[in-house]
């Protein structure tokens, strides 16, 4: 039973070491949504088309996630200057602002000649500072679909941010961190009780049957 605590011991300790070392290494990223401009919509679809593209970065947490209304506080002009022509260097000058990772922001218009109809024409940007380069998704859909249109942004240029989302392998780590330490605390009562219970096998006075 000693041998089987010493390992267990050991194999806990061992496991909080590399849980720590990746815990360091696993470093959030930045991430910039400057927003979006919409021209040609009438005012409550605009704020329900901000709101769609608002839903695209729920699942990054508050404290990787800087919005527009805060970056406006610091980078107020950089931002201004951005949304007057987008490009790399506008971008950067963003990025080194505010000092992030990745900055997201779109431009769209109504093209719709059909005062009865609502068709949105644009492009969503994604800009990656360390590789001083961004990425266009074009978009030419009606209104009414939209909804489908962010979502597949969301999975294209969103879901695919290295270490924005919890990884799946920091995931996987927990878990089995969790599972190692759960075992060995059940392994160590289980050995230090059969220990007690048996004792050294001296001592005691012997039983002698009625």
């Amino acid at each position: 039973m000693t041998i089987l605590r010493s390992f267990t011991f050991y194999t806990i300790i061992l496991s909080t070491i590399l849980f720590y070392k990746l815990s360091a290494q696993v470093q959030p990223s930045k991430v910039l949504y400057a927003g979006v401009e919409i021209e040609g919509l009438e005012s409550w679809m605009k704020e329900e088309f901000e709101l769609k593209f608002n839903k695209i970065f729920e699942d990054i947490t508050a404290d990787q996630m800087i919005d527009d209304k805060n970056a406006l506080d610091v980078a107020g002009e950089e931002l201004d200057s951005l949304f007057s022509e987008i490009n790399d260097f506008r971008f950067k000058q963003v990025a080194d602002k505010m000092d992030v990772a990745y900055i997201f922001a779109g431009k769209f218009k109504n093209v719709s000649p059909d005062d009865r109809k609502v068709m949105i024409q644009g492009e969503f940007y994604r800009y990656n500072a360390q590789l001083n380069s961004s990425f266009r998704y074009d978009v030419l859909r009606y209104y009414e679909r939209m909804d489908a249109e962010a979502r597949v942004i969301k999975q294209q240029m969103v879901d695919s941010l290295p270490t924005v989302t919890t990884p799946s392998s920091f995931k996987n780590v927990l878990l089995l961190f969790g599972s190692i330490l759960l075992v060995g605390i059940l392994l160590m009562s289980l050995a230090g009780t059969d220990y007690n219970s048996t004792g050294d096998g001296s001592g005691g006075t012997p039983v002698t049957p009625a």
